[in-house]
């Protein structure tokens, strides 16, 4: 049996590697085709050790903890306390696991197709992770009536946060409408089942994903978040409708539509036409906004709903990850022999992209010290909340890239390049951390230091919002 010191050092040496390969390069203020060539090299090496600490967390186990574990602080690299009610192991996220399972196929799809060999070494591991977490997250739905939910342990008993820290337990019920978690999970279980070629397991995804989706149509969709930052306030609250669902659901659209389903096709179709129909303004259909506009929430009368205050929200983070999700579906969809119809439909939608990708990026991103604000009030135009959470910034770079490559208009390229080199040169800057595996802070105040907010989960980013958003660039230049 091989020594622990020597094992724990030979890990040693391969994340250092794996860092060094990283060169940190920052792009210039016109950046060519090279510089965008030299970040992309960056950015397979930020991939790679990202989803290899994962893989390295979840094999130290050696069987007992059959789950994505990114229970680690992000300042030091230290695990949370195991016992910690909000961070411990105990403690399964939903989302986490949905997430992390479409982040080690993502991964997989990419390591076993890339020239390094260091990087196709990871295949094997990942599947190995995939299929054990695969079969995890249908026991947790198996246990929940159909359900995956924010918080349960690791039997899958679901659970709220008392007033007083305690868990409080749920009790499943199969009437309950699709969640967030159920989005997660059901898109990570079809994009599992599909690399590691279990066509049941796809069949049994791709139901679930469709349940997901009319739930979301019908304005049935409940969020099942928890609240873990008393200054983001996520209550659902009766006659307000967010965007968030329609968006996030246009990457299960892109997998289904990647996979021949001409169903997903008009799926994302009806997702994007709802989304810029009712939460965006194009062409002046709403007085009184600028164009490309969007707002985070609409009332019974589908106009931007007006907070007691007056101010009319926009998340700038979700309607640029909206962006991007848009043209990672459109993309796959037009791969598809559609009809006369449906191609008029895609074009359509594609047309107001660049727009909203500008627009929102102007009013979101924060110049010093670089990074994308969580609120902005469309009424004031001013920030409401200025905590500014990691994960806009990678999700926007992929909406740039793919507004560049996708764009002929030398205008809208240019814009698109600007809007790549800030979200890339705050993204690195100020956020990654070389010496916690290329993994990113969560949240950065306005001042630059470090903020104590969760913005969603304690948990780390399991490979999604920064893998797969990167994965998608690095395909857009390595085809």
């Amino acid at each position: 049996m091989a020594d622990t010191g020597d094992f724990n050092h030979a890990l040693r040496q391969e994340q250092e590697n794996s860092t060094r390969r990283f060169s940190g390069y920052l792009l210039p203020d016109a950046p060519s085709e090279q510089d965008l060539l030299t970040v992309v090299d960056d950015y397979e090496a930020i991939c790679h050790a990202n989803i290899e600490a994962i893989l390295d967390r979840f094999e130290r186990h050696d069987g007992s903890y059959p789950f994505v574990d990114t229970k680690l602080d992000l300042q030091s690299g230290a695990d949370f306390d195991a016992t910690d009610p909000v961070r411990g192991r105990d403690t399964i996220y939903g989302w986490i696991q949905g997430r992390g399972l479409e982040a080690l196929a993502g991964h997989a799809h990419w390591s076993e197709r890339s020239p390094d060999a260091r990087t196709r070494a990871l295949t094997e591991r990942l599947r190995s992770m995939e299929s054990v977490v695969l079969d995890s997250l249908r026991q947790l739905r198996s246990a929940n009536e159909g359900h995956l939910f924010f918080f349960m342990s690791p039997d899958g008993g679901p659970f709220v946060l008392a007033e007083d820290g305690s868990q409080a337990a749920l009790a499943p019920d199969p009437e309950t409408p699709s969640g967030y978690s159920d989005l997660f999970g059901s898109k990570g279980l079809f994009a599992a089942a599909r690399d590691l070629g279990l066509p049941q397991i796809e069949a049994e995804a791709q139901a679930w994903m469709t349940e997901v989706s009319e739930d979301i149509l019908a304005r049935r969709f409940t969020s099942d978040q928890q609240p873990l930052d008393p200054t983001n306030p996520i209550e659902a609250l009766p006659g307000r409708y967010g965007h968030g669902a329609y968006m996030i659901q246009l990457g299960a659209c892109a997998l289904g539509a990647t996979a021949g389903d001409t169903g997903a096709v008009d799926m994302g179709l009806r997702l994007m036409e709802y989304e810029i129909g009712t939460h965006a303004n194009m062409g002046g259909r709403v007085a009184g906004f600028e164009e490309g506009d969007f707002w985070e929430f609409v009332g019974e009368d589908d106009l931007p709903l007006r907070m007691e205050d007056g101010s009319v929200l926009c998340d700038p983070g979700h309607a640029l990850e909206f962006v991007g999700l848009a043209y990672k579906f459109l993309r796959a969809a037009q791969q598809l022999e559609n009809n006369p119809r449906t191609t008029r439909r895609l074009q359509a939608v594609t047309e107001p992209l660049p727009t909203i990708l500008w627009q929102i990026f102007s009013l979101g991103f924060q110049p010093q010290p670089g990074g994308i604000c969580k609120a902005y009030d469309l009424v004031g135009r001013r920030p409401l909340h200025t905590d500014m959470p990691w994960w806009s910034l990678p999700e926007t770079i992929r909406s740039a890239a793919f507004c560049y490559r996708e764009s002929e208009s030398a205008e809208v390229k240019q814009r698109s390049l600007a809007i790549w080199r800030d979200c890339h040169n705050a993204f690195v800057e100020n956020y990654l951390r070389p010496e916690v595996h290329l993994m990113a802070i969560q949240t950065l105040a306005i001042d630059g230091s470090i903020s104590a907010a969760i913005p969603a989960t304690a948990d780390a980013d399991p490979g999604y919002h920064t893998g797969l958003s990167l994965l998608d660039v690095i395909e857009l230049f390595r085809e």
